[in-house]
């Protein structure tokens, strides 16, 4: 006869809990089951180009109009929702049913602030692509006193 021993962690959930608070830093609960909001942390690439920084953040399965852009100084703050419902039947028995919301949060800092005026936002294939023009910086200027 073969047995098995198999040991009780009891810290072992609450370790799970804090990790996943930790990388669910958007606000919307972790997803627990199927049908819970899933939060997703849009991956983002930043590239300075000189005179701007070029943006690419993937938010797939989002639409254009539920996309919004806020640029404050240096700091730019993107946020996204996207929300769907499947359901298949045959006659008035429900065979399959899925429910997917996702929400997309994230707000960082650039090296200098940008400016509005110039920018652009495109959205492809579910890749959010800004373009923001960096803010032209003001040197100072020493005047001759006569």
């Amino acid at each position: 006869m073969a047995y098995s021993l198999t040991r009780r962690d009891p810290f072992g959930s609450l370790f799970d809990e804090l990790f996943t608070d930790i990388f669910a830093r958007s606000g919307v609960p972790a997803a627990r089951g199927a049908s819970a909001p899933a939060a997703v942390r849009a991956r983002m690439d930043i590239i300075d180009k000189d005179d701007r920084f070029e943006v690419l953040v993937d938010l797939p399965g989002v639409k254009k109009d539920d996309i919004q852009v806020t640029i404050e100084g240096a700091r730019v703050a993107i946020t996204a929702a996207t929300k769907s419902e499947k359901e298949e039947k045959d006659g008035d028995r429900v065979l399959h049913s899925e429910r997917y919301a996702a929400s997309y949060a994230r707000t960082f800092e650039l090296p200098v602030e940008v400016t509005e005026d110039g920018a652009q936002a495109n959205f492809d294939n579910g890749v959010l692509k800004l373009a923001l023009p960096k803010r032209a910086t003001v040197t100072s200027k020493r005047l001759a006193i006569q």
